[in-house]
Parts: structure tokens; C-alpha cells; sequence
């Protein structure tokens, strides 16, 4: 045989040799590894199950301290909506004069709600209620507000009336 063979024999015996080593050996230890890591990270994710849990029991007990701070029952959230308004408009003496049902506009994922309705009082008063409601209530934003200034001419006085549109988005 001459050397050029020879070495193409041992050349094709060496590829040989290496893919059965990788079948009998390495691709069993290779695809046990990736295995082993797999079942490694859903060991370590399990681990931070009670870090979780105690972390939504705080949220949970958050926003139910939350709902009785703003006196919110399991009523309608309009029902929610006029109480507070109520309230404030007493406390701030102003007069609701009209509270309309909210017009509802759909869209893919939500719906807009936009209530209307008009105070009658000083505009100190009305601001205060505005506000409570709009930051404290979270009813919604404030999306149209004005004021007009009304005379009643049988008893020569003059009062402030506001029409106030607000949206809210479920």
C-alpha cells in the first residue's frame, strides 16, 4: 500500500472513531446537561413562589385598605360616583343640580363613560368638590368644565352655575 492510502485510511478511521465517540458517549452527557439545566430553572423560579405570594397578599391587603378609605362598597361604580358627589357638594355647600346617566362609547378593549352634570354654588365650593373628586375619588379626569354666571331676575340675584363633563375609562 502505498502512503497516500494510508493516510486516507487513517485519515477516515480518525472521523470514524470521533462520530462514534459523539453517539456513544458525549451526545447522551450533552443532551442530559440540557436537561439538567431546564430543571434547574424551574427549581430556581420555584423558588421565589413564597416571595410572590407574600408580596400579592400585601397588594391585596393595599387596595382593600384602600376601598374602605374611600367608602366604595360592591355598588355600581356611578352609585359610588353620585355618593361621593353628594358629599362633597354638602360639605362644600354647593348644589347639584343635574346628574345625567353616562353616555358609553365602546371601543375594542374598553369603554369610555362620561358622566355629566352641573353644580350650583360659590366657586370656591365647586373647585373643592371638583377636585376631591377628580384626585381623591378616582372617578375619573375632568374632560370639559364651565362656568356660567345665571341671574334670576324675580329675586334680582345672581348665581354661578358649572357644567362639568367627566370620563372615566373601563
Amino acid at each position: 500500500m502505498k502512503i497516500n492510502l494510508k493516510n486516507k485510511l487513517l485519515f477516515s478511521g480518525i472521523v470514524i472513531m470521533l462520530l462514534a465517540c459523539y453517539k456513544l458517549a458525549l451526545e447522551k452527557t450533552l443532551t442530559t446537561r440540557s436537561t439538567y439545566l431546564r430543571q434547574y430553572l424551574v427549581v430556581e423560579s420555584d423558588k421565589d413562589i413564597p416571595k410572590r405570594i407574600s408580596l400579592l397578599s400585601q397588594k391585596e391587603r393595599y387596595y382593600d385598605s384602600l376601598l374602605i378609605k374611600m367608602n366604595l362598597g360592591n355598588t355600581s361604580l356611578g352609585n359610588n360616583f353620585l355618593k361621593v358627589l353628594n358629599q362633597e357638594a354638602a360639605k362644600n355647600r354647593v348644589k347639584v343640580m343635574d346628574f345625567n346617566q353616562p353616555h358609553i362609547q365602546k371601543t375594542d378593549k374598553s369603554q369610555l363613560n362620561t358622566y355629566s352634570l352641573k353644580l350650583q354654588g360659590n366657586y370656591t365650593g365647586i373647585l373643592k368638590t371638583l377636585y376631591t373628586i377628580e384626585q381623591k375619588g378616582n372617578f375619573g379626569d375632568i374632560v370639559h368644565l364651565n362656568f356660567e354666571k345665571k341671574k334670576e331676575y324675580h329675586k334680582t340675584k345672581s348665581y354661578l352655575q358649572a357644567t362639568i363633563f367627566v370620563q372615566q375609562m373601563e
